[in-house]
């Protein structure tokens, strides 16, 4: 059969492993987890050789990128990346296969400057590494102690270090230093970039250290140093979809760009440039852009600068839905608030500290209007708070959301706010929006969009591996995959991102599974937040790893929306996340794994493949076949999800030999509307996997059920 990725191979072959110790007191069954691919990245058309680490890495089966453009092939212990020349510079998710399926994602950065790996140890000044210009370096950094790097500039150079780290799952929080021949610092970044500019023709020092000094694999890196352009911000920050627009890029090093008569948050001065951009009509959710969960439900497309000095990094810019109106100073006070005229959209900034900027609209009764501001969401570190007012009489503030207890091992929440203003009498109403914590920050990139929009409703999604449910105590988080074992029936956690009050059903399904595996559609219920989908596999299924696309559909009147959900991962085992946030990311893609080798074990399905009919307000029974493998033989109690009103209806007991049991649905009591519906059983269950106890989570197959209105008398 053909692979949908580029496989490679590896039968026995050896890798290099860090094994893990399990982030969890109460064993669960395995998962493939890939720590770190070092160095992580490469040059377009070259050759890179790597190594990987993780947890149960054993008998891999291949490793497989986002991009069909880049391809492996083993070494000895290692193995051979190869990228295409055509493949664009961008961050590619990389994931090893092994008998456990499909690891979680981590970072593989394709660029286009000379690479150099780390070596040798440079932790002294008298040990360090040639750095040339227009370059970078792979390294990670040595616990308690500084990496080090000489390089030479002419006078009045303007080198840009960019030590990428976050970005690409490191677990390092840079500091860069510029250090003259005698040791003295003379300049000095704790962030991801260093601007420095030469005092005069000499060599110079370069130091790296974690914020901590911390060290060792996880906290790897990639240094580059250019003359390249950086692009720092770009207003305004979105742009009509389908549509030529003007926008300007503030940055450094931008060829043909003229000063911008403003620094940015490091002090440093800026240079604009006025570009014309062809917004695409729509995006792509399976390219690089924004990476935080939130900004899932934001559209847009990365726009990367294109130069003889080489390429930029990438600017996302977002899609907006009215033409754009730039922000106009001074509007701080009530008394200068600037005039629109909604429909609209304001580019803005949170700039100087402690700017207010106010907008004044006129409005009658009975409308309905949407007032969203979009600014963390786009990456940034803002915190936007918004007053809404009539005739200077205060309506509503309005704040980001919180995040929900639950959602802590993968929250969506945003500090951005929302709220729906319904007119109630005709007047002049206000919009006072600023940042609640920007009295220190002095940065013109935090920029904002606020929307003043018509309602209309509409949704986006995010897909992530379902973690197990939730243990009393348990407040561990870890990366996840999505296994389907032989006869076993796995599920897909999507999330959904509700807009304008949209509250309906949220049909899901699955596009590309490779044969054999079954999907049902399912849905997110009217007002949930989430919901899942579940896919099946058979007794004796065809192994199999790649990407698969999960869409949900949904009416609004009789327009069809339907969206593809983005992929999501936990990049790290957090051991609490009540004291450490959950470190996680979007993905280019969601990949799923099918393994023949490895079975469920436990399954639970109906006896037969059918809808199962019943009469609003009557009981439906539906006979159930239970099928246990290896060792897990614990007494079951099922729980029932998928419909309105579930949540009620008593767990359903199965005896630890049992092979059948009957589900009975009070329909009456659960008050279960008529329609059709599509239900599924959860059960937790302990057993020994390979010699040690573990707890697992099942699902039965989806069941469909048909519930008839009462017959009339």
């Amino acid at each position: 059969m053909s692979e949908p990725f580029p496989l490679l191979r590896l039968g026995a072959a050896l890798v290099s492993v860090a094994f893990f110790i399990g982030h969890s007191s109460a064993a669960e069954l395995p998962v493939i987890r890939l720590d770190t691919i070092f160095p992580p990245g490469g040059k377009a058309g070259s050759e890179v050789e790597i190594g990987i680490t993780g947890a149960e890495l054993d008998q891999p089966t291949g490793l497989h990128f986002s991009h069909p453009g880049i391809t492996a092939q083993p070494k000895d212990k290692r193995f051979v990346i190869k990228v295409a020349p055509e493949v664009p510079p961008g961050i590619y998710d990389a994931r090893v296969a092994g008998l456990l399926g499909v690891s979680n994602p981590r970072a593989f950065v394709v660029g286009n400057l000379p690479e150099i790996a780390k070596t040798k140890p440079n932790n002294k000044p008298e040990t360090a590494v040639d750095l040339p210009l227009n370059s970078v370096f792979s390294g990670n950094a040595t616990a308690a102690a500084s990496d080090y790097f000489k390089f030479t500039a002419k006078q009045g150079q303007r080198l840009l270090f960019e030590c990428a780290a976050a970005e690409i799952d490191s677990r390092l929080n840079p500091v860069l230093a510029v250090l003259d021949a005698s040791g003295r610092e003379l300049e000095i970044s704790r962030g991801d970039l260093l601007d420095f500019t030469a005092p005069a023709a000499a060599a110079y020092l370069l130091r790296l250290n974690d914020l901590t000094f911390a060290g060792g694999p996880e906290h790897f890196y990639r240094l580059a140093v250019t003359t390249g352009p950086h692009i720092d911000f770009v207003f305004p920050p979105s742009g009509l979809p389908g549509a030529k627009s003007k926008f300007t890029f503030y940055g450094r090093n931008l060829p043909g760009g003229t000063a911008a008569n403003v620094t940015s948050g490091d002090g440093k001065p800026l240079e604009k440039l006025d570009i014309e951009v062809e917004v695409p009509v729509s995006g792509d959710v399976r390219v690089d852009g924004l990476s935080t969960p939130a900004a899932a439900a934001v559209d847009g497309f990365p726009y990367r600068l294109k130069t003889a000095n080489g390429v930029s990094n990438p600017v996302f810019i977002s899609f907006c839905g009215a033409p754009v109106v730039g922000e106009q100073e001074p509007n701080n006070q009530p008394a200068q608030a600037q005039k629109i005229t909604p429909p609209c959209e304001i580019a803005g900034q949170f700039f100087p500290a402690n700017d207010v900027d106010c907008f004044t609209f006129d409005a009658k009764k009975g409308e309905v209007w949407w007032i969203e501001v979009f600014s963390n969401r786009l990456g940034l570190p803002t915190n936007p708070f918004v007053l809404v007012q009539r005739d200077a009489a205060d309506l509503q503030e309005v704040y980001g959301a919180e995040p929900n207890a639950a959602e802590k091992r993968f929250s969506t929440a945003s500090n951005d706010p929302v709220w729906r203003l319904e007119v109630k009498e005709d007047g002049a109403y206000r919009v006072k929006v600023r940042d609640l914590f920007d009295t220190s920050r002095k940065d013109p990139g935090n920029v904002y969009r606020l929307s003043i929009r018509k309602e209309t409703p509409d949704f986006r999604l995010a897909a992530v591996a379902e973690p197990p449910p939730e243990k009393k105590d348990d407040r561990t988080a870890a990366p996840r995959t999505a296994l389907l074992r032989a006869g076993g029936t796995i599920a897909i956690k999507v999330i959904a991102f509700r807009r304008d009050g949209f509250a309906g059903d949220i049909e899901l399904s699955a596009v590309g599974l490779p044969a054999g595996i079954a999907c049902v559609p399912m849905k997110i219920l009217a007002g949930s937040g989430d919901g899942v989908l579940l896919l099946t596999a058979g007794e004796k299924p065809e192994p199999w790893v790649g990407p698969i696309r999960i869409i949900g559909k949904a009416k609004v009147g009789d327009t069809e929306l339907a969206h593809e959900a983005r992929g999501g991962a936990v990049q790290w085992v957090v051991a609490d996340f009540n004291t450490t946030p959950v470190p996680t990311r979007l993905t280019r893609d969601f990949a799923l794994a099918v393994s023949a080798a490895e079975t469920a074990p436990v399954s639970v399905e109906a006896t037969e493949d059918k809808c199962w009919e019943a009469i609003a307000g009557g009981k439906l029974e539906i006979p159930l076949k239970v099928t246990r493998r290896g060792e897990f033989k614990e007494a079951l109690k099922l729980k029932a999800f998928g419909a309105p009103g579930l949540d009620t209806l008593k767990e359903i007991d199965v005896d630890a030999k049992a092979t059948t049991a009957t589900a009975t649905i009070d329909l009456a009591a659960v008050k279960l509307p008529a329609g059709s519906h599509t239900i599924h059983f959860e059960a937790q269950t302990k057993g020994k996997f390979r010699g040690k106890d573990v707890t697992t989570t099942i699902y039965s197959t989806p069941i469909r059920i048909a519930v008839q209105p009462p017959q009339p008398k």
